[in-house]
């Protein structure tokens, strides 16, 4: 974690999240981003439903207050019609691959990592069985980009994320993550931000992806 200051200037101890000295604050919520998905596509056939969400995460993903080392990944969520692991082929950019989903039976769906970095100019499509669904990247589109998303986020929770702020550490981790019919069950993408702190307390905003928005905040299990 980069060594932070803090301005002399600043000599009011009780200033809040966006005053003076406190960009410090902000910078220790982004270095404690223990997922940022900023990359989203989605499939607009009615052969079956499916989506990947893009960015980094933690290596050892666990909701445990703490956010260690990340790395790139690529979430694809499908509605598959079988309650099983089922076997996809991926093709990106004409590069085709074999892939196990894993049926979750808590949500339903079936999910994987791929692993690696997807960008917004991906030619993305996945075929299960004899029904192959084209993705279109829908982040693109979206008028509140990710880290505006994470702004509207810290200044909605300001009172609960300061309090973590100690010196060079935060005491809990932070999400962003994109909410769909697939995931979230809402019927367009929105921003979910949520922080979580070392004592298993978490806060959730849930941030409109067309405009500056927060639709919803305080609601607690959206993990």
């Amino acid at each position: 974690m980069k060594k932070i200051f803090v301005a002399g200037l600043c000599l009011a101890p009780m200033l809040a999240l966006f005053g003076c000295g406190q960009t410090d604050c902000q910078t220790l919520v982004r270095e404690n981003m223990s997922e940022r998905s900023d990359v989203y596509y989605f499939s607009d056939n009615a052969d079956f439903l499916v989506s990947v969400c893009s960015g980094q995460r933690e290596e050892k993903y666990a909701y445990d207050g703490k956010s260690d080392k990340k790395v790139d990944f690529a979430l694809v969520i499908a509605e598959l019609s079988q309650a099983q692991d089922e076997m996809v082929k991926v093709t990106i950019n004409g590069v085709e691959s074999d892939l196990i989903l894993e049926y979750n039976y808590r949500t339903g769906k079936h999910m994987a990592d791929l692993e690696r970095k997807i960008g917004d100019e991906e030619e993305i499509s996945i075929t299960y069985m004899d029904k192959t669904a084209s993705l279109k990247c829908k982040s693109k589109d979206f008028k509140v980009s990710a880290d505006q998303a994470i702004e509207l986020g810290m200044k909605n929770l300001e009172e609960f994320i300061s309090p973590l702020c100690q010196g060079k550490n935060f005491k809990g981790e932070c999400y962003l993550k994109i909410m769909d019919g697939l995931s979230g069950g809402t019927s367009e993408p929105l921003w979910l931000f949520s922080v979580l702190d070392e004592k298993g307390e978490m806060k959730n905003v849930i941030i409109s992806t067309n405009e500056p928005i927060v639709l919803a905040d305080g609601k607690q299990n959206m993990l």
